[in-house]
């Protein structure tokens, strides 16, 4: 047991980045489990060399800041070498919390394919002309006859269109990101009184998430805290859209299984946002106009991974209307060395009135602001599908990293 545990202290440091931020006045935490913390050789932090780093301001090009960075020699017991970090000074982000309920809307270009549906032709005889045509269930369709596909309802227009016509549908389509094409004749069917391929198709514009922060000196924001995972079969991760207000007209409680969901409407007024960037840690644009959330009159500083701990903790997020609540949980877990795994948190909800809602984290709840410490921490990002109580959380700083490295 003891190897173990001076496993996953020694793996703490070694793979520690080898470049280091901590806010000014601070200093850069390696924790172990704590509760054996005695039983550790000691890792020390020996401060070799001082930096000045000249920088120029983002916001002021002719003006330049001043960093201090430091470097730092770890070491086991204060004589064993383990790394060597630089860790440079930096001055916490200001940003409001979120919580807000938005409705996403993504301007692509094609429909999934979900299913096969029967024509029944004059004869009451049942085909699947797409299905035999070698369409299949996943496949991306993209264009037809060389127009762009944006919805169900253009689809289902086009194909009753050429069939009318006498055309055969040229169908171009995605499958495992290669792009492919096959050729597909309408047929009358006597149900519906329309020409059709026999399909089920659904596009992938739309969807009810949470807001994380705004940045009230840029207007930037982020939100969801996971990239819109819809958009799948060759689509662009980055795809220009907008988000809009929406207020929660019910819910749907999760159960071991089955995960629950937001159910809400699109408003549109007030205020909306461009969305510029669909990405790992959540989509990102500029909103129009600026918001606020009462609980916070004031930005809060975003914390950095190393200062968020287990413990308790608060979400911000809309279970009715448009009213944000605050709700406690418990960080389980971090895992500040997971970024490519997109999930730094293991959260629990706690608190009774939201587990008698909701049954714990559910669709639409993703994006919701962590709040710990008077820092902003994260996001919920995923829940656990046999355990709703509990879920993923990215950091915050994951997303403003994604944001401003686009």
């Amino acid at each position: 047991m003891l190897l173990g545990i001076l496993a996953i202290a020694y793996f703490n440091v070694l793979t520690l980045s080898p470049h280091q931020a901590v806010y000014a006045g601070e200093s850069l935490a390696i924790p172990p489990p704590n509760q054996f913390a005695s039983l550790l050789p000691q890792v020390s932090m020996q401060s070799n060399t001082r930096h000045s780093a000249v920088a120029a301001s983002a916001t002021q090009p002719d003006e330049t800041e001043t960093r201090e960075s430091y470097e730092l020699s770890l070491k086991a017991g204060g004589l064993l070498p383990l790394k060597t970090v630089i860790v440079e000074e930096i001055e916490p982000r200001q940003l409001v919390a979120g919580g807000h309920s938005i409705g996403i809307l993504l301007q692509t270009e094609g429909v999934t394919i979900v299913g096969h549906s029967a024509v029944i032709g004059q004869n009451g005889a049942a085909r699947y002309p797409a299905k035999e045509a070698g369409l299949q269930v996943g496949d991306f369709v993209t264009d037809i006859n060389g127009r762009a596909i944006n919805s169900n309802d253009q689809i289902r227009d086009l194909i009753d269109t050429f069939g009318i016509n006498g055309q055969d549908c040229l169908i171009n389509y995605i499958r495992d990101n290669q792009k492919q094409q096959t050729r597909v004749e309408p047929l009358y069917c006597q149900d519906t009184q329309s020409w059709r391929i026999g399909l089920y198709v659904r596009d992938n514009t739309a969807g009810v998430g949470t807001l994380t922060y705004y940045d009230p000196q840029s207007g930037d924001y982020g939100a969801l805290g996971h990239m819109v995972s819809n958009l799948a079969h060759g689509v662009k991760e980055e795809e220009k859209g907008l988000i809009v207000r929406a207020a929660i007209q019910g819910v749907k409680s999760g159960s071991k299984g089955s995960p629950g969901e937001k159910l809400g409407v699109f408003i549109g007024s007030d205020w909306k946002g461009s969305i510029e960037l669909n990405g790992e840690f959540g989509v990102f644009g500029q909103l129009e106009q600026s918001i606020s959330n009462e609980y916070f009159p004031y930005p809060l500083p975003v914390a950095l991974p190393e200062q968020v701990e287990t413990g308790p903790a608060h979400i911000f997020t809309v279970i009715e209307g448009e009213d944000i609540r605050a709700f406690e949980i418990e960080i389980i877990k971090t895992m500040p060395h997971y970024k490519s795994s997109g999930k730094g948190m293991i959260i629990k909800i706690t608190d009774p009135a939201l587990l008698a809602a909701t049954g714990g984290i559910i669709q639409g709840m993703s994006g919701s602001p962590i709040v710990q410490n008077g820092r902003l921490a994260g996001a919920v990002t995923h829940v656990f599908i046999n355990d709703p109580q509990r879920g993923y959380a990215c950091f915050a700083t994951w997303m403003l990293e994604e944001a401003e490295a686009s």
